[in-house]
């Protein structure tokens, strides 16, 4: 029992990281070490950017008992998106249902908060793992699309994180870097993750052309940009998040450049992914964008490259690459829906009220 134990935690301390994107886990739990939680449901919401259940159980450790009676337990585990990919609904776990959980627990010592994606219920297993892999587009398929119809298409990302900063930061930045305070960061909020860490973020992408405009849809937030090729300026979002931004064609290349950004808290950076490296990263209302779209020979890579200049914060550009993958067109985009108590959970602490049990 004991070794079916440590192979469970393995392969389910494997399966957590990638997708993820909310917030450092590292920050918050411990993934050096897991747990199994043996419990009844309580309450369960399959929602983004993280699900959350709550559960009255009891802690084991290699099969050991760590309480002597029944505890509650509350856990915060991936966004719908990924939850659905290993075939996970809202009525899969009701109030009274018996469980068992693989989870990392909380840094705070005796705070019950844990994280997990690794469910047992009867005889059925539900983890990261189990996830059926993305059906790919046979090159026969590609053969027909020619010019900027090769990026049209659907597309996986394998996430970008970091644990350091890469940007080439100036004083001010660097002070507004190390001053981060995870309670303040609009991941709290539903604030969308803005572009280009946005692309770092491990969900779907879909891009097409229609009537003369690029439409690019990032699942993460469920974002839309909607952008006609004639270089005509738009405004993605009313507020001005995503700034203003033109599209224009280069061969086989979108590109789209933009600026008029309003100021954000992680406008340049979210301590989740690649470009924030650990803290939310500003941006100014001085950001510019280039963003450009490309495919490789094949088809089945689509080339995210962008130059990122702010001189508020920056002492130079910054030049990033990033891959995703080809997938069918007809692999399921689910919703994210982004929900407040559901965000509030990135800066969680023991200080905070529980989790609202029902609607």
């Amino acid at each position: 029992m004991k070794l079916l134990l440590k192979i469970l935690a393995l392969i389910s301390l494997s399966s957590l990281v990638p997708v993820q994107a909310h917030h450092s886990f590292s920050l918050h739990f411990d993934m050096s070490r897991q747990i199994e939680i043996r419990g009844t449901v309580v309450d369960f919401k399959l929602r983004s950017p993280h699900a959350s259940m709550v559960v009255d159980g009891i802690s084991y450790i290699d099969g050991e008992p760590q309480e002597a009676t029944a505890q509650r337990w509350e856990i915060e585990s991936s966004a719908a998106a990924g939850l659905r990919r290993m075939g996970i609904s809202q009525d899969s776990f009701q109030s009274g249902d018996e469980i068992t959980i693989m989870a990392n627990p909380n840094r705070e010592p005796g705070y019950r908060f844990v994280n997990s994606s690794t469910f047992i219920k009867g005889e059925k297993r539900f983890s990261r793992a189990d996830s059926a892999p993305y059906e790919n587009v046979s090159s026969g398929e590609l053969a027909q699309l020619a010019g900027i119809d090769r990026l049209a298409g659907r597309w996986s990302s394998p996430g970008g994180f970091g644990s350091g900063m890469i940007l080439p930061l100036n004083e001010k930045g660097r002070e507004a870097w190390d001053s981060y305070d995870a309670k303040l960061s609009p991941a709290n909020t539903c604030e969308p993750m803005n572009f280009p860490d946005m692309f770092n973020a491990p969900y779907l992408f879909d891009l097409r052309l229609e009537d003369e405009a690029a439409v690019l849809y990032n699942q993460a937030w469920e974002v839309t940009r909607r952008v006609p090729l004639n270089g005509k300026l738009v405004r993605p979002r009313l507020d001005g998040l995503f700034g203003v931004v033109r599209a224009s064609v280069e061969g086989e290349t979108l590109v789209l450049e933009s600026g008029g950004y309003i100021p954000s808290r992680w406008g340049l950076g979210s301590a989740t992914q690649k470009l924030g490296g650990g803290a939310d990263m500003p941006g100014s209302a001085r950001k510019t964008l280039t963003e450009r779209f490309s495919v490789s020979e094949d088809g089945q890579t689509l080339i995210y490259e962008y130059t990122l200049k702010d001189p508020i914060y920056l002492s130079q550009p910054y030049i990033g690459r990033h891959e995703l993958a080809r997938i069918a067109d007809d692999t399921p985009m689910y919703e994210y829906k982004c929900e407040l108590e559901a965000a509030s959970m990135f800066s969680r602490n023991s200080n905070d009220e529980s989790l609202i049990i029902g609607d």
